[in-house]
């Protein structure tokens, strides 16, 4: 068999050319690498793996560290656990190989689907960057072949072409996450309005890779925030949150979903934005806050806030929630004809709702706008957080209608002293006031209470932040509310739960 004549080049640093480096101008020392087999007519310039048995692929002689990151991750044993799983047929083969699912390439008869060779078994650098003899042969970066980050459930290219489907529906749900406002696949007009690398890093794919992963190199990659515009602009795309080279974190993310960090937690990279008023600004609402709200962090405190309270709740707490945000936005469950064990759907929790509403079935249903009864509230149990769904449901609307009750407390105290003083609710004039009032802490708080699903996330928080702002505004401005409710803690910490964390109330 003909043999390719060069030299391969092994990269000591990062190597070049992939979706998660940049071509720079790393060290490269020039030895010699084993050649590989020409790859047959028909396979259209894939090269896949030059050593099978050892999952060595022909890229990963030069790019080792991709080599050997990847050769941990599902895509790796793409094709050994499909045999495994017992149900290998036909049908399934395109997506656990090497061809044009994933690339840019339209031809189907590449790779492994015109060769049936075990040189394209599982899903290799090529499923995503496209053939790569040109460049294997005569290595430049004129030649590399860059993969696109862009996903849907039509895509001619990227994670959408396998990722979807009634087994694994990750991009099919993802893209249904804009019916709850859970806005992963949307962009919001107004984040692109000024360019700001705030907005842009939290709601575009390419802002949040330059914060992620800088020296990422892709198809839609830009220069640095302000390059990117409505006409090139992608949403959360399943690169953002997920390394396609591999990662030490589960399911290749970019960060830990297990960490209690604003710092080191995936979710919270960006569900942190404005957990605390800014003063002297005209914004005063809470705006993503669900992390630090979690972690015990979020609101206004206000003078007679004890210092040495840290309230986390259930939720946020790793011993009774390992996995965080993700165990009760991100479960994954088998749906299976009502009544029976006939297989009807893989609900892979990419729609990223905890409590979907879901039809006969269980299925989580297109629109998202139904009666209680109607959702389930079956990632609440999976998550170990609540012993059933009865109990999960119980207690929502319990802290539900209590956050409402001191709500409506807190509106009428604002509505009071808006009366009486008005620059003293009205961030605006904070220039003709010495600070940050209490009243605009107030207005904080409401807004921090009534942000859709904010209170599941720390009831306990929620609960204390608005009675100790009520109390404070009764007793710095000698007003009253309109209606009254308990300013004792009414939300109470499950027996099972106390002890695991820090005060939770005076």
């Amino acid at each position: 068999m003909r043999f390719f004549k060069h030299n391969h080049l092994m990269f000591i640093a990062l190597s070049a050319c992939a979706i998660a480096a940049a071509c720079t101008s790393e060290k490269i020392e020039y030895r010699s690498g084993a050649n590989f087999a020409a790859p047959a007519t028909t396979a259209a310039s894939f090269v896949g793996y030059f050593d099978a048995a050892n999952k060595q692929t022909v890229c990963g002689s030069c790019h080792v560290d991709y080599q050997t990151r990847w050769s941990q991750t599902k895509h790796a044993s793409a094709w050994a656990d499909l045999q495994a799983s017992g149900g290998a047929s036909g049908v399934c083969y395109a997506c656990h190989s090497t061809n044009n699912l994933g690339n840019a390439v339209t031809d189907t008869a590449v790779g492994y689907r015109s060769t049936q060779d075990v040189r394209y078994h599982d899903v290799q650098c090529e499923s995503c960057h496209g053939p790569g003899l040109t460049h294997a042969s005569s290595p430049s970066q004129g030649n590399v072949p860059l993969a696109s980050i862009k996903a849907d459930t039509n895509a001619t290219n990227g994670c959408g072409e396998c990722h979807t489907g009634t087994h694994e529906p990750f991009v099919n749900q993802w893209k249904m996450s804009n019916a709850s406002g859970l806005t992963h696949s949307e962009i919001q007009s107004h984040a692109l309005g000024n360019a700001s690398t705030d907005c842009v890093g939290c709601h575009t794919a390419q802002g949040a890779l330059l914060r992620f992963a800088p020296t990422a190199n892709f198809v839609e990659q830009v220069s640095s925030p302000t390059a990117i515009t409505a006409a090139n602009a992608l949403p959360i795309v399943c690169a953002v949150c997920h390394d396609p080279h591999g990662s030490p974190n589960t399911h290749q993310l970019r960060y830990s979903i297990s960490a209690p960090s604003v710092d080191q937690n995936l979710c919270v990279q960006c569900h942190q934005r404005y957990p605390s008023p800014v003063a002297l600004t005209t914004r005063n609402s809470a705006h993503s806050p669900e992390g630090p709200t979690l972690f015990g962090l979020a609101g206004w405190f206000p003078p007679n806030w004890n210092a040495a309270d840290t309230i986390i709740g259930t939720h946020g707490t790793p011993s009774a929630n390992p996995t965080l945000c993700a165990g009760c936005h991100v479960q994954r469950f088998t749906v299976n004809k009502a009544g029976t064990s006939t297989f009807v759907f893989q609900d892979a929790g990419h729609s990223f709702i905890a409590a979907p509403c879901v039809d006969a079935n269980g299925q989580p249903t297109t629109s998202q706008s139904c009666a209680q009864t109607s959702k389930t509230y079956r990632s609440c149990v999976q998550s170990g957080c609540h012993a059933s769904e009865t109990a999960a449901i119980s207690a929502y609307n319990t802290d539900s209608l209590r956050v409402q009750q001191l709500v409506t407390m807190a509106n009428s105290l604002i509505k009071k002293e808006t009366a009486i003083k008005s620059a003293e609710c009205n961030e605006a004039a904070t220039t003709t006031l010495p600070a940050f009032t209490t009243c605009m802490g107030m207005i904080f708080n409401v807004s921090l209470a009534t942000k859709p699903g904010a209170f599941v996330h720390n009831p306990f928080l929620i609960e204390q932040l608005l009675i100790t702002t009520i109390t404070q505004m009764q007793t710095q401005y000698g007003i009253t509310p309109s209606v009254l409710y308990p300013l004792t803690p009414q939300i109470v910490l499950p027996s099972k739960n106390k002890g695991l964390f820090g005060r939770l109330f005076k």
